[in-house]
């Protein structure tokens, strides 16, 4: 009776939120899942699950390899019950799960259920009914505030599971292919193989310098970026290899690779792209779908990138670049800087994060911002509450200053004032609370 309780509460206050949606401005992904949680805090452990059970964590890509598996699966006739919005803790999932999940038989109703999970909420979502599959992107320095050093992390997702559990792990980073040593269960690997922009030398402050088996020095013969790259130990048999699905070919102008031999149309010209298509990849196969099935969807899954033509000739992007992550930093920059002609850059936010306080600035300083001292960047438009700390990191990184602008308001025409001031396409590395004033001067602009 509890659990039949729970279960109406959460449909009825789900479909409250979506009707005063307009006035509450939130889509009632978390709410009702914590009503919920009061009738029984137990409820995701009393309920029916389906055969298969996905999750898909690490510090970053793991938002967009998770609608990329949902698109395919989707689209060869599975029934899948995941975390479209992207909200991955315990109410979030518990809002999921509850309104798919039948009153009477307490059983969710799908053949899967897929999740982008939280690394410190996996063992609290997936207590009692484990994970049969789980995709480990990459592990990092990620909201340090909150998850502490990767050390942490590691644990946390290694206490989650247990040997029923299949590993999907990228093997390119140390930290997660020490996996290999701790996970007894089935593990596979894949991996990006050497491409045309990789360094014999790290960009950023690299987090997996030493061996998690002996201690020792670790070995790059190249890195991709951050310390995701080719590795072994001089010492021991710890190694990237073996790697069962690699990417190869990345070509990432063109916006193509190739996976096992399979040439493969990504989604954008981000390094992460070729990851997450390549670790969807790799779990799909992994799950029993044939290669025709996955490259099909592949080419119908749409850009997440924003492009609006509303300047002319000129283009604006809007990057998605995970706060207190060096790692999607890094990324951004890369591809800021990969693109041809002059480029204007806008870089700010109003808050560190949206669930903590802290305003802990110094991941900032663990980013290579020397990147956009580079003559091919014609205007830097610093913006937000902590604009002058993001100025103090660019000086401290050598960045020419007189392409700096401070912006005082960016609330008032940031745009008009851009395409006035600035010259090539518009790339902008802001925060969500710093992207919507940034599309209302869109429309300004239009």
């Amino acid at each position: 009776m509890k659990n039949s309780l729970a279960i109406i509460v959460n449909k009825t206050i789900s479909v409250g939120c979506k009707v005063l949606k307009p006035i509450l401005k939130k889509d009632g992904s978390v709410t009702p899942g914590y009503y919920a949680s009061k009738i029984n805090k137990n409820i995701l452990n009393e309920l029916e699950y389906p055969e298969l059970r996905i999750g898909i964590t690490g510090s970053s890509g793991k938002g967009t390899t998770t609608k990329l598996v949902a698109h395919v699966l989707k689209e060869n006739g599975y029934n899948v019950v995941w975390n479209k919005n992207g909200s991955n803790l315990y109410n979030a999932a518990a809002t999921l799960f509850l309104n798919n999940t039948s009153v009477i038989s307490k059983k969710i109703k799908a053949d899967i259920v897929l999740m982008e999970l939280d690394e410190s909420y996996i063992n609290k979502v997936f207590d009692k009914n484990k994970l049969t599959h789980l995709v480990v992107t990459n592990l990092t320095r990620d909201q340090v505030a909150r998850n502490g050093a990767p050390e942490v992390v590691y644990k946390k997702i290694l206490g989650s599971i247990d040997n029923d559990t299949e590993l999907i792990i990228n093997g390119d980073d140390i930290l997660v292919n020490r996996f290999t040593i701790d996970h007894t269960g089935k593990l596979v690997k894949y991996g990006i193989a050497k491409t045309k922009g990789d360094t014999s030398s790290p960009t950023i402050p690299v987090d997996g310098a030493y061996c998690p088996k002996c201690g020792s020095k670790i070995k790059y013969n190249y890195y991709h970026y951050g310390h995701l790259g080719d590795y072994k130990c001089p010492k021991c048999t710890f190694r990237r290899d073996p790697i069962k699905y690699e990417g190869s070919n990345v070509n990432l102008l063109s916006r193509t690779l190739k996976i096992n031999g399979n040439k493969v149309n990504i989604n954008s010209s981000f390094m992460f792209s070729a990851y997450a298509f390549t670790a969807a990849y790799a779990l799909l196969k992994e799950l029993g779908l044939e290669d025709q099935q996955i490259i099909k969807s592949f080419d119908t899954f749409s850009s997440k990138l924003e492009e609006f033509p509303y300047l002319g000739k000129r283009r604006i992007e809007m990057l998605d670049s995970k706060h207190e992550n060096n790692l999607s930093y890094e990324s951004s920059l890369s591809y800021i800087k990969s693109m041809p002609g002059d480029k204007t850059v806008i870089i700010g936010f109003d808050n560190v994060s949206r669930r903590y306080k802290f305003n802990d600035l110094s991941w900032l300083y663990d980013i290579n911002f020397s990147v956009l001292d580079d003559k091919s960047i014609d205007k830097i438009y610093v913006i937000g509450k902590f604009k002058y700390d993001i100025y103090s990191v660019l000086i401290h990184n050598k960045v020419n200053k007189k392409k700096i602008i401070l912006v005082d308001d960016y609330r008032n025409n940031l745009l008009k004032k851009i395409k006035n001031n600035s010259k090539g396409n518009i790339y902008s590395m802001v925060f969500v609370d710093t992207m919507g004033p940034i599309l209302e001067s869109l429309k300004e602009v239009k």
